[in-house]
């Protein structure tokens, strides 16, 4: 299994620096489109913004909750997506998710991903 395949650690956007270089998985609110469909910004559950790139423009409509895997770049608010999710509008307490993360990195011996 390689890098991109493997379950990835959730991260909000103040933990992005930590895991410049590495594969992450962001959860937030697509916010913006670029017209041309390469990129949006995504709102994380920490109130980040986050602007995702595409390998290939949209085909379809996306807003709501995104769930994105991706690399973090250099500039750790700038995420090469590897692949999404659009799941929707829908009732999701973003607040209450970025809790759940903080406990899952504070007690990270209890909370591995792929286990």
């Amino acid at each position: 299994m390689d890098q991109d395949t493997q379950p990835q650690p959730r991260v909000n956007g103040s933990m992005l620096p930590k895991y410049q270089g590495s594969v992450v998985c962001l959860l937030g609110r697509v916010k913006d489109i670029d017209p041309n469909g390469t990129s949006f910004m995504l709102g994380l559950s920490d109130n980040v913004d986050v602007q995702v790139q595409l390998q290939d423009p949209l085909q379809d409509m996306i807003e709501g909750i995104t769930e994105v895997i991706g690399h973090v770049g250099q500039n750790s608010r700038v995420i090469n997506c590897i692949q999404y999710v659009n799941l929707g509008e829908m009732d999701f307490d973003l607040t209450l998710y970025d809790e759940a993360l903080k406990i899952t990195h504070d007690f990270a011996e209890f909370y591995m991903p792929g286990v």
